[in-house]
């Protein structure tokens, strides 16, 4: 087993809180809209072509970039998580506890805004225990799975790859970080991706366990 890992990268969405609430699937909603939109396409199409985009370049932002030569990535960005997250999210004491009974230094690293982020972490109380956000900005609006998103903060915190781990709700998102020798941990709500998880790649549930899991490698 591991030790236990000197610093916590945390992603965001569906991950510090639980994927049932709804959120990202209002955020998914507007997104699709927006490719509709841009695309002229029925919002059936429009699905269609997210999912590809978020296939073949981790995010739909990127692949509208790339392949439709978008320009207006603000406006994009605007739109799509223009959603109420107080609609969705309440503060939560429990995973306030969970983090500060985490000794390693933590950021997180999210393919949304900084503003959503800001938003999300101020309503959930925990915006405190994050020394850095990492968003899609940070990188040119390139986000993971892109392994140039890990590298870049690694060395903005200063540590090597063993020594962080990514904690994260989508494992195509771990396995580049995996791949650098990073340690890496799957949120999985549901539990129904864990099915599908390699031997050595852990999982939990909720976010909250993280504690007593990291514990078990001290």
């Amino acid at each position: 087993m591991p030790d236990a890992p000197a610093y916590l990268l945390f992603d965001l969405d569906e991950t510090l809180y639980p994927s049932s609430c709804g959120l990202m699937q209002a955020v998914s909603e507007r997104m699709t809209e927006f490719v509709a939109g841009y695309l002229k396409v029925g919002e059936g199409e429009a699905a269609r072509i997210r999912r590809r985009l978020r296939r073949e370049h981790g995010t739909t932002l990127t692949g509208l970039i790339r392949e439709y030569g978008l320009d207006v990535a603000e406006q994009y960005l605007a739109y799509t998580h223009d959603v109420p997250v107080e609609s969705y999210l309440s503060e939560d004491p429990q995973l306030a506890a969970a983090l500060a009974a985490l000794p390693q230094s933590k950021s997180v690293l999210t393919n949304s805004p900084m503003e959503h982020a800001e938003r999300v972490l101020a309503r959930l109380g925990v915006r405190r225990f994050f020394q850095r956000i990492f968003d899609l900005r940070c990188n040119g609006y390139t986000g993971k799975p892109d392994e140039g998103v890990y590298s870049r903060a690694l060395a903005e915190v200063g540590r090597s790859a063993p020594e962080v781990m990514l904690v994260d709700n989508h494992l195509d998102y771990l396995d580049p970080f995996r791949a650098l020798g990073g340690q890496v941990l799957l949120i999985d709500e549901g539990g129904q991706a864990a099915l599908q998880l390699p031997r050595d790649v852990p999982w939990l549930r909720d976010i909250k366990e993280l504690p007593a899991f990291l514990a078990g490698r001290r």
